[in-house]
């Protein structure tokens, strides 16, 4: 099953179904749930940090540790897996204002 396979081709798992009626958007779900681990792993992560350096240094820098911990994962979590480039796009880095 992969992006290659057309939707009313017959799923590639063999169970005589097409594939959009069989696996299509399935594969998405799973990197869904996957991404949602890694945001609830951050989390945990930040305030387990935060909660160890208030105890260290103090409320203020304990909750800035916590917050750089959030952005900063959260943009890898976010940005690690872009979505594929869309094949009818043209030229993404040309810009188009109609003329």
């Amino acid at each position: 099953m992969s992006e290659t396979t057309p939707r009313n081709a017959p799923c590639p798992c063999g169970s005589g179904k097409k594939y959009k009626h069989c696996h299509l958007g399935k594969e998405l779900a799973v990197e869904q749930r996957k991404k949602s681990l890694y945001f609830i792993a951050v989390i945990v992560l930040a305030v387990a940090a935060g909660v160890a350096v208030t105890v260290l240094q103090g409320l203020s820098t304990g909750a800035a540790v916590a917050a750089a911990i959030l952005v900063v994962g959260g943009m890898v979590v976010v940005f690690r897996n872009p979505p594929p480039p869309n094949p009818g796009s043209g030229d993404p880095a040309g810009m188009n204002f109609g003329r």
